[in-house]
């Protein structure tokens, strides 16, 4: 990449200038020899031409131009130019009818993405009367437990209103899809009028969340029959969102869990193509969900090596040929930093945050709002954090050019050292059989445990810094909740759900639920007979007992390598 003779002057050059080099630093009284973030990179002080040539980085083959294979410097070749990321907030709490009025508040302060938090008691398949839901409807989320509730959570707000509407439903993505299609149905909108998001990655559940409940081959039949639907029906829309911020946060690292992500997702891609699917015909519907959480650099650096390594996975180990097959979607949510001491840091963390995440090319940004660490957020928070992506798309000349960043020697030699601890743990995975075999075997699980405790010895010996925490710390109340809960919320959730269940057909309703039974059973697509169901006003929990029947429930079994 560089003249012989240039790079020998500046070996000669670099080896001077480091004569003046400290051996050690101060940092906060005490004597440290290296810095490194959570990736386990250390630092170097400085990054030359020489880093580029010792890591062997081609600029053709690995860095190329945006738009182009291997996607390194972003999927479009105009990227912000030619559209903004989309302005997205994670909202639900309480009741359908609370819920409403913010996604009402949102639509007026200019989010084009909203993605629905569903509570507890939904995501596990309970219905908000369930004595396992007890004390939970509402509290982490919305509660939905019908079709009626996608109806008055999106009273006087047609779905085509948004970009794309989103939520979770990782254990149950059929019925989180069928749920916005009757809804756009309802409406009298086309499938082609308005665009679902689905996470709906249920892999990491096993090794983070927890919120699982069908055997992992039973969960991972459900995530691929709704990408294999979409993929017939509904190209426009986004069936899965293959998911590292989980792992990221439960301990694993940037690295390894991005890895894990792209290792799960493996996982579909295999399932799909044993359905005879074409790899070419499902993949541009993919997405990945990044996470860093310390550096804004390896955030940046992060986001480029997923690209590319996604990229060559997809080419050479998948035979796809298609462009948007290979051109990676990455949705980032800023958070994970936030304290419960002195709220008001977080909007400043969460900004930069953002930041690496705009810097390092993302398709669909949400923030987290300021006082998220004390309670659900308030409006004046959700206000704060729209007006940070806003801010960032509009002002200061980010989205100006393609990948300002890219030709730094710092983020191409990160680039590549990521995209190769990436790949290492890939193989690692693969070695073992995959990675629902991985899980089995305990591998994510030793990892993630590990990167965890890490992370708290690196807190508490100051190695992660985190101000007014454990460094600058004063002495400070913690603050009062911005927003209060309704507490009559669960009471009101099952009174409504009491009534849909006396005003529905119930023979409607068990037809459906049979039906449902019957091609769980079989290999067919699951979504149509979901679809039905959740027409027929049968509720989540309902429709979660039948396939429980047919599948059981996964029990965790621990074991570390």
């Amino acid at each position: 990449m560089f003249d012989k003779k240039f790079l020998e002057d500046l070996r000669m050059q670099q080896a001077e200038w480091g004569k003046n080099l400290g051996k050690d630093i101060e940092w906060y009284g005490e004597r440290r020899k290296e810095f490194s973030s959570s990736s386990g990179i250390p630092s170097k002080s400085l990054y030359t031409p020489l880093d580029l040539e010792d890591e062997k980085i081609d600029y053709l083959r690995d860095i190329g131009f945006p738009g182009q294979y291997p996607f390194t410097r972003g999927i479009h070749p105009n990227m912000y130019r030619r559209e903004p990321f989309t302005f997205r907030i994670y909202t639900g709490f309480g009741t359908p009818r609370e819920t409403n009025q913010r996604v009402k508040y949102l639509l007026k302060l200019g989010v084009n993405d909203v993605q629905l938090a569903a509570d507890l008691p939904t995501q596990v398949g309970y219905d908000s009367d369930h004595i396992m839901a007890r004390g939970e409807v509402g509290k982490v989320g919305v509660a939905i437990d019908s079709l009626r509730d996608m109806e008055m959570i999106f009273d006087g707000v047609p779905l085509n209103s948004f970009k794309r509407v989103s939520t979770l439903f990782n254990s149950l993505g059929p019925i989180a899809l069928s749920l916005f299609m009757a809804l756009g149905e309802k409406q009298g909108l086309d499938i082609k009028d308005y665009v679902v998001d689905l996470q709906n990655d249920v892999i990491k559940e096993y090794v983070c969340r927890g919120t699982y409940i069908f055997p992992m081959e039973a969960g991972v039949r459900l995530c691929t029959d709704v990408v294999r639907f979409c993929a017939e029906n509904a190209r426009n829309w986004y069936p899965t969102t293959i998911c590292s911020n989980h792992l990221n946060a439960a301990g694993a690292g940037s690295t390894a869990a991005t890895a894990f992500a792209m290792a799960n997702g493996m996982v579909y891609i295999r399932d799909i193509l044993k359905k005879s699917m074409s790899i070419d015909q499902f993949a541009p519907l993919l997405c990945m969900f990044l996470d860093e959480r310390e550096d804004i650099f390896i955030s940046v650096a992060n986001f480029r090596a997923t690209r590319r390594l996604w990229a060559r996975i997809l080419k050479e180990k998948f035979g796809a040929q298609n462009s948007d097959s290979l051109a990676l979607k990455i949705t980032a949510y800023s958070h994970g930093g936030e304290t419960l001491r002195e709220v008001l840091n977080n909007i400043v963390r969460l900004a930069y945050a953002a930041l690496g995440y705009v810097l390092g090319g993302v398709q669909f940004l949400y923030t987290a709002s300021f006082d998220e660490a004390v309670s659900l957020a308030s409006e004046e928070a959700v206000k704060v954090a729209v007006r940070t992506q806003q801010i960032l798309a509009h002002e200061l000349g980010i989205t100006n050019t393609v990948d300002p960043l890219g030709g730094s020697y710092y983020i191409e030699t990160l680039t590549s050292q990521i995209e190769h601890r990436m790949n290492e743990i890939l193989e690692k995975v693969e070695s073992l059989g995959g990675a629902l075999e991985a899980i089995r075997k305990g591998y994510y699980q030793s990892v993630i445990g590990e990167g965890a405790s890490l992370r708290q010895r690196r807190f508490e010996e100051r190695d992660m810094v985190s101000v007014g925490v454990n460094v600058y710390r004063t002495k400070e109340e913690d603050p009062e909740p911005l927003f209060r809960m309704n507490q009559q919320c669960e009471e009101e959730q099952v009174k409504n759900l009491q009534t849909l269940r006396r005003e529905r057909n119930s023979r409607e309703v068990q037809s459906a639920l049979s039906d449902v039974k019957r091609v769980a059973k079989g290999e067919d697509n699951l979504v149509p007979a979901i679809f039905s169901a959740v027409k027929a006003y049968a509720t989540v929990g309902e429709i979660s007992d039948v396939l429980r029947e047919v599948f059981g429930e996964y029990k965790e079994a621990i074991s570390y390598l």
